[in-house]
């Protein structure tokens, strides 16, 4: 029998995510079954079940994998960038882009929705989110009150709270709107972290 390589078990593995995610986006989370999910993906649930037992184990799995990508991003902008500005541009280009699929914004609603009522995911769901917001934080906000770049008097994880709330305000507002703009927003957003938002007038002009 031939030996079972590891980029086949991982290109499987990625199948049954993708499914997954390819059913919480049409279906929402609840109504969305491991049937649904065998059938998507053209697996048997044997094989489906062998690589995940639940639909809770699959929704841990996309958060990992997510944080991998998040992760991966940050480090690979912050090496290539040094002014702050221009890191959390990079940052932006990236990040946002992904919303152009209004069904990755969907399952994000649909995974935020269940962490409300599932204490497992919420766990896992929170713990990714601050492991993203700390890279932030240690790569970026930190840094830059350091050159003197950021307010020094603004609490670090705030600060990176709010710039992470561009992108959540983003995926709520694309799933309910599919039409909204995402680099008309984007430019409104770089527009206020770079101090270009307010119109100066001239004193005295009419």
């Amino acid at each position: 029998m031939p030996k079972v390589t590891d980029a086949h078990l991982e290109a499987r593995r990625q199948q049954i995510l993708d499914a997954a995610t390819e059913c919480f986006a049409r279906k929402g989370f609840h109504r969305s079954t491991m049937h649904d999910i065998c059938q998507m993906a053209e697996l048997s649930p044997g094989a489906v079940y062998r690589y995940f037992q639940s639909k809770d184990e699959i929704i841990e799995a996309m958060e990992e994998q997510g944080r991998q990508h998040s992760a991966a991003v940050i480090d690979a902008v912050t090496s290539e960038r040094t002014e702050t500005l221009d890191v959390l541009e990079g940052l932006v280009d990236v990040f946002f882009s992904k919303l152009e699929d209004v069904r990755d914004c969907a399952v994000h609603i649909e995974l935020w929705a269940e962490a409300l009522s599932n204490p497992k995911i919420k766990q896992t769901v929170v713990r990714i989110d601050e492991s993203i917001r700390n890279a932030f934080i240690q790569r970026i906000v930190s840094a830059a009150q350091h050159r003197g770049e950021i307010n020094a008097a603004l609490d670090p994880d705030a600060v990176a709270r709010v710039m992470m709330a561009f992108w959540d305000g983003l995926v709520l507002q694309k799933t309910l709107d599919p039409e909204v703009d995402i680099w008309k927003y984007v430019a409104v957003m770089k527009a206020m972290i770079g101090g270009t938002f307010w119109q100066k007038t001239e004193a005295g002009r009419s």
